[in-house]
Order: C-alpha cells, then structure tokens, then sequence
C-alpha cells in the first residue's frame, strides 16, 4: 500500500481558499494524535529541514474483514520524506524485506537481533521502528504520519481514481498482470484504477517476484495520485475537496507533536514544492548472499526467510545529501593529491569499536588487522548499535583512512575534528563482513576472489559477521509525470566490489 499523506498536504492548503479555516478545523480533528515517546540517544537534526517517517500499515480496521484477518500489525510502505532548506524534498523508500537490526535489540524476536523491516512496526511499535530506522540512516526522523487500508482505499476513490500504466517484466512475460493474493487484475498500458483496485495493485508481490518492484509500484501510483489530487479537476470541486480532507483525516494517525500550526506549517511547505521538486529514491538493496548467512540461492537467512540486504556503499551515498551539514558520511574520502600513498605498516589504529552487537567481532578484526601489517595500539570496546561500519581519522591523516578503507570493504572514512592525532578509530557496523585482504607475493587469489585497489587481488578475512557488502548501485531515472522517480540497483558479485545492474520495472509506459 502506498502512503500518500504528506504528499496530499500540499492539496489542503489550496483547499483552504476553497472552504475556509473551518474545512482546516474539521480536518484536523478528524486526525488521531499518538504519544509517541523516542527513548535513547537520536541523531542531531539540521535547521530548516524536516525529516517525517511515512507509513502505510496492514492493519484491517474499517474493512469489514474484507482483505481478511491479520495477526498483528505490519508495515507495507515504509517512506522518509526529507524536506531540504532549498524547498525540494525526496522521498526515501525502504524495502518491507530488507532485513534491519531492531532498536531496541530486546524487542526482536530472532536471538540475532534482526528482523525484516516490514516486522518492525509489530515488534517494536512506532517508537521502535523510528528508533531503528534512525540508527540505520543517521536520519533524525521529526514527525510520524501513518495510513492504513481502509483509509487509501477511500482517499483514492475521493480524488475519482487514478490511472497508472503497466509494461510486460523485463523477460518479456505478463505474470504481472494477476496476482490472486492482492487481488490485482490488470492489463498492459493505462489502467484507471479505484479505491480497491489501487490497493491491490500497490500490494502486488507474489506476481512481481521482486520486493524492488513493488516499491516502484508504490512510487508510480504515489506520483499520479499526487498529481491527480492537485489538478485542476478536483481543485475546482468543492465536494472532491471535501471528500478528500474527510477521508485522510479520519484515517491518519501522527505524532503528538505534530499539532495543528505544525501540521499547517508542513502544508504549506508541501504546497510549495514546485514541479519536479519531488525526487522518489529506493534504498539500494540486494538479495542476501552466503557472505551475509545466506542458505540458498533465494536469500534465506534463517529464521528471517528471504530477505534484502543494504548496499552499504550505495545507501551512503543516498544518505550523504540527506544528512545535516557536517555529518554527512561520503562513501569514500575526496581524491588526495598524487604522492600522498600510505603503506599499512604507516597506519595506526588506535581503537575498534564493536557496534554490530556480535560478540568478538572487534578482538577478530584486531588479529586481521595485524596479519595485514596495520600498526598501533588497537584497543576493543563496545558501543551502541548503527548499521555503517565507519573509519574516524583526524585532520591530516585522509591517506591512512584510505589505506584501511581499501581492507575494510564498506568502511566509510570519516573525519573527527575532535581527533588529535593519536590514530584511526574504527566501528564496526551490523552489516560489516569482514576484511579484504592481499595474498602474500606469489600468492593466486582463492576462488570468488574480489579485486583490491589497482586490480590488485584480494581474498576476505571471514569474521563472525552475518553482514555483507556490494558495489555501488548506480540508479536509473524513471519519468512518472511530473515528478522524478529515482531507482536502486541490485548488485551482484563476491567480496569487496560487485556488478550493479538495473533493477526490472513494470510501470513505464512507452509514450
């Protein structure tokens, strides 16, 4: 299902010179307003920007147990919107099977701490799923708008429907076309959906046989709503209008924060984006491999099932833009200057910092580090739990962090200001996977061997990590009206560097 919320603000505003404050008053309370209480440590926000977790989840209620009977409540949609100082906003869209590490780690129900991301909002609630997401994107998340089924079905039938376009897969096969779970009949070309096809459609999974997929469903159909809730045609319909505030409002649930200057703050904000303004991402993922506790060529990792995993050095690069000033993290340091080349037996490290919550990853990493020739003193230490794996250096040694980065495949070199000198810090990440390491002189790389910097070969040094690494995804732009639909790639390959290759889409219509 695909939420809808903060993009339909921008209608409320222009609403309001059709009927009035008092439409506004209605609307708002309308909206149920949830406590939600953040514990723990939380990244720092950026003024003048916003981050609001959006959510689409499967709960039943008001359906009259027409699509069933569910056992729990999960998440089908799973968007941030980040709204920058310039008056953009992208929309970051998370995979319901990417497998994520759950803050707090007691409330997961697997002994490794993890959980699909769809599961999250059961284990956890709000509160811990906006705890987990912060901890995985460094994010500082402001405000919750949550839909469930009922409430898109009614929002799309308010706007009198929306049309979305539908090509055969990639393989050149319409299995795309049906889906007996959801529900969804179609057929290739426009297709005029209402309320209770747009839901089976955006919930299609089975036929698509790709969760990536499904997420660029969710955008194609967020994008056209969006457009069809600003036109002209509903715009200028007093009863559309009142049909549609009706219908969000009674079926949003936010966060108690978000009160009514602050939810017409975001309106206004919303109503300002202008065309284009709107960027759609996907979190690069791919399907898990044996590096990442794999058992077969689907992805399972036992008790998870199939599930998704970062591209740790293609979200870093979706996140580095997204981040307050200062505390973006680059997927690798800028270009040094021809002669700054540092051998390891040149680089300290001062400590290993173990935030992957796997026991004797960080003594593991030491004893690697060592074999390889890094120096220094290489102290171990736990701290909380983030998804990166990150190489802290101070002012004037990027070269050395470069030179560990190149054996530390995912590492994100960082500089600390506050660092004086005495060596690099490293963290270990959850999906951190062990390191590259070069064969002795002579020496011919083992099977599945990864290339090392300069076409170097390089064999990995396997660690207790369940987690895994992959090549940067490069991304494909797919024009969906107005608005820019941004999408990963899924990499493939073994160790330190992998293939990226386009991710299949089902919804571009050749015009």
């Amino acid at each position: 299902m695909s939420l809808t919320a903060t993009g339909l603000l921008s209608v409320f505003v222009l609403a309001l010179s059709s009927l009035g404050w008092a439409a506004y008053r209605h609307f708002d309370g309308a909206i149920t307003r949830v406590d939600w209480n953040i514990d723990g440590a939380r990244p720092a926000g950026a003024a003048g920007e916003q981050n609001i977790l959006l959510l689409g989840d499967d709960s039943r209620e008001g359906t009259g147990g027409e699509y069933g009977v569910v056992d729990g409540v999960r998440s089908d949609t799973t968007i941030i919107a980040h709204f920058a100082r310039d008056g953009s906003a992208t929309l970051l869209s998370f995979p319901r099977d990417m497998l994520v590490r759950v803050v707090p780690p007691e409330r997961a129900a697997a002994r490794d701490g993890r959980a699909k991301l769809t599961e999250v909002l059961q284990l956890a609630d709000v509160p811990g799923l906006v705890s987990t997401l912060e901890s995985l994107t460094g994010l500082k998340i402001d405000h919750t708008i949550s839909i469930n089924l009922a409430g898109f079905r009614t929002m799309t039938d308010a706007v009198g429907g929306v049309t979305v376009c539908v090509t055969p897969l990639p393989d050149g096969s319409t299995r795309n076309l049906h889906d007996t779970m959801s529900g969804w009949n179609g057929h290739l070309g426009e297709n005029r959906l209402n309320g209770d096809q747009a839901l089976a459609f955006v919930r299609t999974r089975y036929a698509l046989g790709d969760e990536r997929l499904r997420v660029l469903r969710q955008q194609q159909f967020l994008a056209k709503l969006l457009a069809t809730a600003t036109g002209a045609g509903v715009l200028t319909n007093p009863a559309k209008i009142t049909a549609l505030l009706g219908a969000v409002g009674g079926a949003l649930r936010v966060d108690q924060g978000l009160d009514q200057t602050a939810l017409l703050t975001l309106a206004k904000r919303a109503s300002g984006l202008s065309s284009g303004g709107i960027r759609f991402v996907t979190v690069p993922t791919r399907v898990a491999l044996p590096v990442d506790g794999a058992v077969d060529g689907m992805g399972t990792i036992p008790p998870h099932g199939a599930v998704l995993v970062a591209d740790q050095a293609g979200l870093a690069q979706v996140l580095a833009p997204l981040r307050p000033a200062g505390t973006a993290r680059p997927a690798a340091a800028p270009p040094e200057p021809a002669g700054t080349t540092v051998g390891r037996a040149d680089v300290s490290v001062a400590a290993v910092r173990n935030a992957s919550g796997r026991t004797g990853l960080a003594a593991a990493t030491v004893d690697a580090l060592r074999s390889l020739g890094f120096t220094g003193a290489m102290t171990t230490a736990t701290t909380t739990g983030q998804e990166l794996t990150e190489i802290h250096y101070p002012p004037g040694q990027q070269a050395a962090a470069r030179a560990l980065a190149a054996r530390l495949p995912g590492g994100l070199p960082v500089e600390d200001p506050a660092r004086t000198g005495d060596g690099l810090v490293v963290v270990l990440g959850t999906a951190f996977a062990g390191l590259a390491a070069a064969p002795g002189p002579g020496a011919a790389a083992g099977p599945g061997a990864a290339a090392g910097p300069a076409g170097e070969p390089s064999t990995a040094i396997a660690t207790t990590a369940t987690g895994g690494t992959a090549g940067i995804a490069t991304s494909s732009a797919v024009e969906t009206g107005t608005t820019t639909t941004a999408t990963g790639a899924t990499a493939t390959g073994t160790g330190a560097v992998g293939t990226a290759t386009p991710m299949p889409a089902d919804t571009s219509c050749t015009p």
